[in-house]
């Protein structure tokens, strides 16, 4: 049953905060040499990840449902909590046994965070009457995340030579377990009211619904998914964008191939890491802006990796972080576009087909590059990952008319009377 914000306003800082904890993490840096260090061989490591990768697979879209269905903010709560029981297995209990369940526990975390951090703020933000401040705070947020990774994989290295691999993972289990507490504040003090009969949207709290609210809210979600063509399209776009940025895992090898020094090398992936953080902040000031200036931005990305990555030169990983911030400020956009499209009663599983389909457009790219790598060096393959950049581009041309931005006045509207769905007179747009 929908609900309606009626106190306390949503707080935007625990957003931040949770998700600087659980990405600010020295484990991600070392975790494959600490399994390495415990006897995992590179075939044994594979097969870890796929397993991580399989489980996420298999928990994405049911995990949107979930968080449809209970409230998200104790949904955030798990997903901090499963990561945090993997690193005390990996850290406290070191074995093959111990990293496939943590691998697992880890796939669990992200498929129920994937949708659910961003259905839970923007329909926090609506329920104060603020939604046009989506694309603003998602873009902090993506900040936040994206310098949070940098610097964690800046302070690993001290860490391990003071602590060791135990004193990462310990430090990911404290700054893991810090966020379930972060997670349940954003549901602290929010009193809500019912306002329909209608399935729960704002993620914040429900009442009891019938045995099949789950398998309703899942039906729903994929049926605005599948059906509705702004959100179609949002989806498309995010789950290529969001794809393609895996050519990230090859550039080490990238630089080596182009003569770069070992000891240069992590200076040069701060280049692009600094470019998706700048990217990310600035993303919200093009959230205005047509299909015709994004497409322009993602042809002028794309180009510039494919030259940097062809160049052969250190000098190419310029254009590789100009690729990297164009890319960010899109996927800002494509974001917010997306929560805007979202008229339905599972926002979170709706949110969460994207993170299928990113995950599925990174596959094809590690298979891909997997079957050419005999024969084409790492800097072909990552000038390569320029083609669906292009084809992105391509898909906003054909579609020149932007998705409809809601005004502030019509947003707090739909804040204080949320849970009626709109209408196609409501939103005109919504079946171009």
């Amino acid at each position: 049953m929908p609900h309606s914000s009626s106190s306390r306003s949503f707080r935007v800082g625990f957003v931040y905060l949770y998700t600087g904890l659980t990405e600010l993490l020295p484990l991600h840096a070392v975790y494959a040499l600490l399994m390495a260090s415990h006897g995992v061989s590179t075939s044994e490591l594979s097969l870890l990840f796929a397993l991580w990768t399989v489980t996420t697979f298999l928990f994405e879209i049911p995990s949107g449902a979930v968080a449809d269905r209970f409230p998200r903010h104790r949904v955030l709560a798990c997903a901090a909590l499963a990561q945090c029981t993997g690193f005390v297995l990996w850290t406290g209990l070191p074995s093959l046994g111990s990293f496939a369940a943590g691998f697992v526990l880890w796939g669990l975390s992200s498929a129920l965070t994937s949708g659910t951090l961003q259905s839970l703020l923007y329909d926090g933000l609506a329920a104060d009457g603020r939604s046009e401040e989506y694309t603003r705070v998602s873009s902090r947020m993506a900040t936040v995340q994206a310098c949070s990774i940098a610097v964690s994989s800046v302070v690993a290295s001290p860490v391990v030579l003071v602590g060791g691999y135990s004193a990462a993972g310990w430090i990911s289990v404290v700054l893991t377990l810090l966020a379930v507490p972060t997670a349940l504040r954003l549901g602290h003090g929010r009193q809500l009211v019912p306002a329909t009969d209608a399935p729960a949207t704002d993620g914040t709290d429900t009442d009891d619904l019938p045995a099949q609210g789950w398998l309703f809210l899942l039906r729903a979600g994929l049926a605005e998914a599948r059906d509705t063509p702004q959100v179609r399209s949002c989806l498309l776009m995010i789950s290529v964008l969001a794809g393609v940025s895996v050519v990230d895992e090859y550039l080490p090898v990238l630089a080596k191939e182009g003569g770069a020094p070992s000891a240069v090398i992590p200076l040069l992936l701060l280049l692009p890491w600094g470019a998706m953080a700048l990217g990310s902040f600035m993303g919200w000031r093009l959230s205005g802006a047509g299909n015709r200036a994004l497409a322009g931005l993602l042809i002028l990305g794309g180009s510039a990796l494919a030259l940097g990555a062809l160049s052969r030169h250190p000098g190419g990983f310029l254009g590789i972080a100009v690729f990297y911030w164009v890319l960010r400020m899109i996927q800002v956009v494509m974001g917010a576009r997306l929560q805007h499209a979202i008229t339905g009663p599972a926002r979170a599983t709706v949110s969460s087909v994207a993170g299928l389909g990113a995950q599925t457009v990174a596959l094809m790219i590690f298979l891909a590059s997997a079957l050419s790598a005999r024969w084409a060096s790492a800097s072909v393959l990552v000038a390569a990952t320029s083609v669906p950049v292009f084809l992105t581009a391509t898909l906003l041309l054909l579609s020149p008319r932007r998705l409809p931005h809601p005004s502030p006045g019509a947003r707090r509207t739909a804040g204080r009377h949320r849970a009626r769905p709109r209408s196609r007179a409501d939103n005109p747009d919504r079946h171009r």
